[in-house]
C-alpha cells in the first residue's frame, strides 16, 4: 500500500568532484533531501541574468531541499553536523553544489548518469 506523506525525505547519493592533479578526485556522501511539491519546482527559472544572481539562485533554491547529510567528516575527525549555516557555506563551493543539484534531478526524475 502506498503512504502519502506532504513531506516526504529520501536519501540520495552525492559524488563530489574534486579537481586534483590534473584529474577528478571523487567523494561520496549521502544526501537527506525532501521530495519537492511539484517536479518543475527544481528547474524553475531563475529571474537573474548575471552569473552572480544565477549562482544565488541556485543555492536558494538547492537549500529548499537539501536537509541533511551523513558522511561528511571534517579534517580535525568526526563528521560535519547539519545545521543550515554549514549546508549554505557547502553550497558556496562550486564541486559540491553542482554535486548535490545533480543528485537531487537524478532522484526526482529517476535518471542516472552512466560512468
Amino acid at each position: 500500500m502506498f503512504t502519502f506523506t506532504d513531506r516526504f525525505t529520501f536519501e540520495w547519493p552525492v559524488r563530489v568532484k574534486l579537481p586534483a592533479a590534473g584529474e577528478d578526485l571523487i567523494q561520496e556522501f549521502t544526501g537527506i533531501f525532501v521530495m519537492p511539491e511539484d517536479e518543475l519546482e527544481i528547474f524553475a527559472d531563475q529571474p537573474a541574468d548575471d552569473m552572480a544572481g544565477v549562482v544565488t539562485f541556485a543555492r536558494e533554491r538547492l537549500a529548499r531541499y537539501w536537509v541533511g547529510w551523513k558522511g561528511i567528516a571534517v579534517e580535525a575527525g568526526g563528521e560535519l553536523p547539519f545545521t543550515e549555516a554549514n549546508r549554505d557555506r557547502l553550497l558556496r563551493q562550486r564541486p559540491i553544489r553542482l554535486a548535490v543539484d545533480k543528485a537531487l534531478t537524478e532522484a526526482i526524475l529517476g535518471i542516472r548518469e552512466k560512468n
